[in-house]
C-alpha cells in the first residue's frame, strides 16, 4: 500500500523541471536564492509548539 494520493502527478522529465524553475531566475544560483526565501517565508509561518494542538496525554480522556 502507497501513502500516495491517486490524482498525484505523473514524474516530471529534465526538460519538464528545467521549464517549472525558469521563471525563478535567470542563473541556477538565482534559482536556488529564490528557493532559499521560499524555504525561509515557510518556516516563518510555521507555528511555534504553543500553538499546535496537543497531541499526548492519557488515552481515553477528551
Amino acid at each position: 500500500m502507497t501513502d500516495r494520493p491517486d490524482d498525484t502527478a505523473a514524474p516530471r522529465d529534465a526538460d519538464e523541471l528545467t521549464d517549472a524553475v525558469s521563471d525563478l531566475g535567470k542563473t541556477d544560483t538565482d534559482r536556488l536564492e529564490a528557493v532559499q526565501e521560499h524555504n525561509d517565508s515557510l518556516e516563518e509561518r510555521l507555528p511555534d509548539s504553543s500553538e499546535l494542538p496537543r497531541t499526548h496525554g492519557t488515552p481515553g480522556q477528551g
